[in-house]
């Protein structure tokens, strides 16, 4: 057998936990070829429960240590590493939770994991130049209703449990708070500002209705058409609206590129 065939065997055996490939392993003095396995597949189990220990800090604290290590453990067991890089593999964890018993029985713990997630993806998100609103100066009035906008790379919404955002704040910082209500909704925009600081902040309904049909590519236009139809306001006070929402996004960073129009999304 050559070394790099032995090679593939260990990993695929560390991987799998298949034993047979104690048969090609010496037992030293000290060891037997059991043992001198086991060192390799510990650490590999270590270095993934660490992975998810760095990536899940506030859920870890709000959940307390006996609850978390079993969720780590399912976790592990389930969801071999299929990434050169460690970063990605804790990213599925909030999947997992959706998905499996008894994690799936509490929508908070479940959103907790999804904020915290986001959060992370935001930080490591590509970098993009986030346009000022002097931008908009280049476009002639008439063409405002054609406008059309890109999103920083690190733009993300989520619909979570009402009561999320103090939750997660309160358990980052291990004080009290009451719990989040799982039957209502709150939406939290998540980005990355030109700081490199990775932010949230509530939204109420017509800025995210604004900001999602933003994102997907509808125009300036068709954004104030729609949040009309959601909203029993005039076109005067929905236009209005409309230009604050757009004129926080500009604020917060979150624009990188506005045109007259459709952007091709690759």
């Amino acid at each position: 057998m050559t070394l790099a065939a032995l090679q593939t065997r260990f990993q695929t055996a560390i991987l799998s936990e298949d034993r047979t490939i104690l048969a090609d392993i010496n037992t030293s003095q000290q060891l037997t070829s059991e043992a001198r396995f086991g060192i390799y597949a510990d650490a590999y189990h270590l270095r993934l429960a660490g992975f998810l220990a760095e990536d899940f800090k506030v859920l870890h604290s709000a959940i307390g240590d006996e609850t978390f290590d079993a969720l780590r453990e399912a976790y592990i067991g389930a969801t071999p590493s299929r990434h050169r890089n460690a970063r990605w593999y804790a990213r599925d964890l909030p999947d997992f939770m959706q998905a499996n018993p008894p994690w799936n029985a509490s929508r908070i713990l479940i959103d907790f994991a999804r904020l915290e997630r986001a959060l992370a993806d935001a930080f490591d998100a590509a970098d993009a130049a986030a346009c000022t609103v002097a931008t908009l100066a280049a476009l002639a009035p008439e063409q405002w209703p054609q406008m059309r906008f890109s999103f920083h790379p690190s733009a993300e919404v989520l619909r979570l449990a009402k009561g999320i955002a103090a939750a997660f704040e309160a358990a980052a910082a291990e004080t009290p708070c009451p719990p989040p209500d799982q039957a209502q909704d709150e939406i939290l925009l998540v980005w990355r500002n030109r700081d490199a600081q990775t932010l949230y902040r509530a939204l109420e309904p017509g800025e995210a209705l604004a900001i999602r049909e933003a994102i997907a590519g509808k125009s300036f236009g068709e954004i104030c058409t729609l949040l009309q139809f959601s909203d029993a306001a005039d076109s005067e006070t929905i236009a209005g609206r409309a230009a604050a929402y757009l004129a926080q996004w500009f604020t917060d960073g979150l624009i990188i590129a506005v045109c007259d129009e459709p952007i091709v999304w690759r």
